[in-house]
């Protein structure tokens, strides 16, 4: 009888044995296939290459109004491309370029990878005539600058000339090293664009301009200082649809509101023209001292302030006050006679010997502070631009 049944178990386990050899592998069946029909099937197009690599991805790029949702156009840009930069137009206004954001915070590069869809925004002016007329204002060892004194004197030779139609200014000019100068509508400065407008201070890969000191944080209105001699074309481009004033000063007032006034798109741009043209005059630079007690940080050019010169070596004996905080400063005059406040200042800093530094201290602005009362003999020599300091007690 054991046997009978343990015959029949083993029948059972061939058949089932043989049930599953025979399987094909379709939905449905209790086995595991092994032949092809279990692998998905991969379409191909005509050229043999993976369906799903046929067409590169693109991305759509919007370009927007400057209201930031009025469309303007739209370009599908394959992934990874760059877009194509056009100029729209419209009635009335001026084109300032292409934006990342709708608050146009910052401009859009049109050299960056395209790699989802983006979006593009139009900035746009109102396209405003300028009527005011600017001159260039300064200081300095070259004629015209000399002439300025600082924006005290604005001859025709000092104006821009505007083209037609245009809201772009021009000037030529000659220029010496260490002069400095902005560009301003009148002799108060208003409208002033400075150092801060340039595009560029170098030409050729020469550093001809820095952006030197003014008298204000902003270097919109720094002064722009020559470093290398020659003959410039100046061009300023203004935008005065878009002049701002910054009313949050604590001496802004509706009648010195020009004073403070700037421009985020106003530019300045200039082409180097070679060697100075005109023919350079003896000029005769004199030093003088000013001070906060001396002078009240007035320009008195009075004989007892002024320097006297022998041999290249100036001289000055004066009696100050303890703690009186002053510097030396210049007044230019050029072959004609005409005389302008110089750029040029000699201050603590100017002072390096020993003995010299026993008698005054520096402020954080350079200026010199005296030690003590009594008479002082400061001697300069410009050659070396050493200050020495000599003292007698009361």
């Amino acid at each position: 009888m054991k046997k009978k049944v343990l015959s029949m178990v083993l029948a059972a386990a061939m058949v089932f044995s043989l049930a599953a050899c025979g399987n094909d592998g379709k939905e449905g069946s209790s086995g595991a296939g092994t032949d092809q029909s279990s692998t998905p099937e991969v379409s191909q197009d005509s050229s043999g290459q993976d369906g799903n690599d046929s067409k590169a991805a693109s991305h759509k790029v919007t370009f927007y109004d400057a209201d930031g949702t009025t469309v303007l156009s739209e370009e599908e840009v394959a992934d990874g491309a760059s877009p194509t930069e056009y100029t729209p137009e419209k009635e009335g206004q001026v084109f300032m370029g292409w934006f990342a954001t709708p608050s146009m915070g910052h401009g859009f590069d049109f050299s960056q990878p395209i790699t989802e869809d983006t979006s593009v925004f139009a900035g746009f002016m109102e396209n405003k005539e300028d009527t005011r007329t600017f001159a260039i204002l300064g200081s300095g060892k070259s004629p015209l600058l000399a002439v300025s004194s600082w924006g005290k004197v604005i001859n025709d030779e000092h104006y821009m000339t505007k083209t037609e139609g245009e809201n772009v200014y021009t000037i030529t000019v000659d220029l010496c090293e260490g002069d400095e100068f902005q560009f301003a509508i009148d002799t108060s400065w208003c409208n002033q664009r400075g150092g801060g407008y340039l595009e560029t201070t170098e030409a050729d890969g020469v550093e001809c301009f820095s952006v030197s000191g003014g008298l204000s944080d902003s270097t919109k209105k720094a002064n722009i200082k020559c470093q290398r001699d020659g003959n410039y074309t100046f061009t300023l481009t203004t935008y005065p649809g878009a002049d701002v004033y910054d009313t949050a000063n604590s001496y802004y007032t509706e009648e010195t509101k020009e004073n403070y006034n700037s421009n985020p798109y106003d530019k300045i741009t200039f082409t180097y023209n070679g060697e100075i043209q005109a023919q350079m005059g003896e000029l005769t630079t004199v030093y003088y001292i000013k001070g906060a007690k001396v002078t009240e940080w007035q320009d008195k050019y009075d004989d007892a302030y002024r320097f006297t010169e022998e041999n290249g070596i100036h001289t000055l004996v004066i009696e100050l006050e303890e703690g009186d905080e002053f510097l030396l400063t210049t007044l230019v005059t050029t072959a004609d006679g005409a005389s302008s406040v110089g750029n040029e200042y000699v201050r603590y800093s100017n002072i390096t010997d020993e003995e010299s530094l026993a008698f005054v201290d520096g402020t954080e602005s350079m200026n010199i502070v005296t030690k003590a009362a009594g008479t002082y003999t400061f001697t300069y020599d410009p050659a070396s631009t050493k200050l020495t300091v000599g003292f007698e007690a009361k």
